[in-house]
């Protein structure tokens, strides 16, 4: 394994896969993340090839948003699939603004919330959509999941 400090990269010798957490919140433990976006990705029968998680500012977010998706409001995450033949490969772009408002709304903590935007647009990429209800909460029960996944995987590493 090799860490870059300031950009936390983790490569991934094992499987010869690159998972790069780019500014990743202080509160994430950067190899509790990786291990458990391996474990989830594999649920669905992929296997990541390369996954760029970019934390990056409101403005930024919100100027991608506008420019490559024509939507002119704030978001959370925006993902560019790029996987084949079950393999992943993407780049996602994650506004930690935009994370603690959802946090402050839904009552949740930032952790809780960042682990479910990851996991989020890791599910878009394996198919999942949100655009009707029944889809939505199909989602919100796989988020779930990977949360779920990631705190039992984090209390057997204290």
């Amino acid at each position: 394994m090799t860490y870059t400090s300031g950009t936390k990269r983790v490569y991934l010798q094992k499987t010869y896969n690159i998972i790069q957490l780019i500014n990743i919140p202080d509160f994430l433990e950067t190899q509790n993340v990786v291990d458990t976006l391996e474990d989830f990705i594999s649920i669905f029968g992929y296997k990541p090839e390369r996954l760029f998680f970019n934390f990056v500012s409101k403005s930024e977010l919100y100027e991608m948003n506008k420019k490559y998706l024509l939507h002119n409001t704030h978001t959370d995450i925006i993902s560019f699939d790029y996987s084949q033949n079950k393999q992943l490969k993407a780049e996602f772009f994650i506004s930690m603004w935009a994370i603690k408002q959802s946090a402050k709304e839904r009552s949740q903590s930032v952790e809780k919330e960042t682990l479910r935007v990851l996991s989020h647009g890791i599910l878009h990429c394996v198919g999942y959509n949100d655009k009707t209800p029944e889809q939505k909460l199909q989602m919100r029960n796989k988020e779930d999941q990977f949360i779920s996944m990631f705190h039992v995987k984090h209390k057997s590493n204290v």
